[in-house]
């Protein structure tokens, strides 16, 4: 028992001598080993066009990193963004839809009201002969959100988020963790949301949110002023073409741009 109280107390002057252990932030971009840079479609507070697509603007970001949205002259995700604008309805909708309905021109999502669909015939379908599966690749499990986000960015695979309570989509361009333990820390996010308001030209931005792992869900925190309320359902993430692919539709530079470094 003496034996049991001396090295309790050895221990805690260790502790008080060394202070509290403190984590060693180190951030991974997917643009470490993928190369590209992030992007942020923007929603615009007069346009009656944009209100609910959130999901198209995250699914457009992802279209302009990872090459497939360069077609029919758009270069940009903005100009991705506004393509769904003038195709689909203002509604609620998922990343996957969209992407899919890029590819081959078809809707597969639930078509009951408040879901947005297409509205404006024509406009996808840009890469008919392709399996848009081939490409997609989505995780549905709360607890696994940030496991999932970790493997996509490193695998090259363009990543979003869908966040709860109150359903809003994101892009997700990086995590931070600890390199000392390899807890997760935060995320690094666009979101067409943060700039709606205000004058023209409303800025690009990307932004840091810290998470918490609570309950089994990932709340990120301080996100539109709130901690433990948004937190992330779906990850559902986009892979570049590969290089047949890119040779055959004429994707140019982008061999150059994605391959991948070490």
């Amino acid at each position: 028992m003496k034996r049991l109280i001396t090295i309790c107390v050895v221990v805690a002057l260790l502790l008080v001598v060394a202070g509290p252990v403190t984590a060693v932030p180190t951030d991974y971009y997917i643009w470490d080993d993928w190369g590209g840079a992030w992007a942020d479609a923007e929603k615009t507070l007069p346009n009656t066009e944009d209100d609910l697509m959130c999901w198209a603007a995250a699914a457009s970001n992802i279209l302009e990193w990872t090459g497939w949205g360069k077609v029919g002259g758009m270069t940009n995700t903005d100009q991705m963004f506004a393509h769904f604008q003038d195709h689909w309805t203002d509604d609620g909708g998922l990343m996957e839809y969209a992407w899919e309905w890029w590819f081959d021109g078809t809707y597969n999502g639930p078509t009951v009201p408040d879901w947005s669909q297409p509205d404006v015939p024509g406009g996808g379908g840009f890469y008919p002969s392709l399996n848009f599966k081939d490409y997609f690749h989505e995780t549905w499990n709360p607890p696994q959100a940030l496991s999932a986000i970790d493997q996509y960015l490193h695998a090259g695979y363009g990543t979003t988020l869908g966040i709860y309570d109150g359903g809003h989509a994101i892009t997700c361009w990086g995590y931070r963790y600890d390199s000392d333990t390899g807890a997760y820390l935060g995320v690094w996010l666009t979101d067409s949301d943060n700039s709606k308001v205000g004058p023209a030209p409303r800025p690009d931005t990307i932004n840091y949110y810290d998470v918490v792992l609570s309950g089994g869900m990932w709340y990120l925190q301080d996100f539109y002023g709130t901690n433990d309320y948004w937190y992330i359902e779906g990850v559902q993430a986009l892979a570049i073409p590969e290089p047949a692919t890119i040779a055959l539709f004429g994707f140019g530079g982008l061999v150059l741009l994605h391959r991948r470094r070490g």
